[in-house]
């Protein structure tokens, strides 16, 4: 029963105008093309009416059907803001369509073949055959968006899944021989600056700001981070984006400040500044 009624719950997405009239439109050509090629319910066997009535009548019943349809979905939805629907709530909605618009038919059907029925008779027989006739393509429509957005959404947590393993929380930093010379948790490093023929490599050690050298190029360098929160912001610095405090504008780019050592200003190039937001975006989301 739980299953059951959480199913029940699930909400579906009916929300933009072009999933509203492909709703709208499939029900109504799936149904017509079905009525005219199936003939349930014994469409063509009264000796008295030919095909080409039965054809102009059902064009002329979906027709209205169609007009009725647009409505709900376009007008009556919006006074009534109805913005989201779970399944449960849809079905009682197509319900209350199918009475709606069974009254539509009955109507016509009283007018146009001058029925002997009561019109009650004949709404409640209508009500009847429009759950039978519009029913299967409607929810057939609703079922295909709820298995596409369900798989959209597993592939946007899986691609989420992904990126966050992708995003490597220790980091080995090789000298120009590619030999080990330091090993570093990502989140540790505060930034890393060129100084000649060497690397100044700056991270927390016990809680406390360290720094090391080693023998390399800043742009070897860059590659040996590449998928972590340290990137490049300018010819001889690289940061940490994660220990940012502080960005203030300047006439050249920005300058950074980092939680662990205020003290000390970090540049970002115009260069680099482009790329350094577009990756800190990145990062963050």
């Amino acid at each position: 029963m739980k299953n059951i009624s959480r199913f029940l719950q699930t909400r579906i997405n009916i929300n933009t105008t072009n999933r509203k009239f492909c709703l709208v439109t499939f029900t109504v050509v799936f149904a017509f093309i079905f009525l005219n090629f199936f003939e349930p319910f014994g469409l063509y066997y009264d000796s008295s009416t030919t095909q080409e009535e039965v054809f102009i009548e059902l064009f002329i019943g979906m027709l209205l059907v169609f007009v009725a349809l647009l409505l709900s979905q376009f007008v009556v939805r919006a006074l009534f803001k109805l913005d989201t629907f779970t399944i449960a709530s849809l079905f009682l909605w197509f319900l209350l369509e199918a009475i709606i618009i069974a009254f539509i038919w009955s109507v016509f059907d009283i007018f146009s073949i001058n029925s002997p029925h009561n019109l009650t008779a004949v709404w409640l027989e209508n009500i009847f055959g429009y759950v039978l006739i519009m029913g299967f393509p409607y929810f057939l429509f609703v079922s295909y968006l709820l298995v596409r957005d369900t798989i959209k959404t597993l592939k946007t947590k899986n691609s989420t899944i992904i990126s966050k393993d992708k995003i490597r929380t220790d980091i080995s930093l090789k000298d120009e021989n590619d030999i080990v010379r330091l090993v570093l948790k990502t989140e540790n490093v505060l930034f890393v600056k060129a100084a000649d023929n060497y690397i100044e490599v700056h991270y927390l050690e016990n809680g406390s700001p360290s720094k090391s050298l080693v023998r390399t190029s800043i742009k070897k360098m860059e590659t040996a981070f590449n998928n972590t929160s340290i990137i490049r912001c300018h010819r001889s610095y690289m940061v940490n984006t994660k220990n940012i405090e502080i960005t203030k504008k300047t006439s050249s780019g920005y300058n950074l400040q980092l939680k662990q050592v205020l003290e000390l200003t970090l540049p970002v190039s115009k260069s680099y500044l482009s790329e350094f937001r577009k990756q800190v975006q990145l990062l963050n989301n």
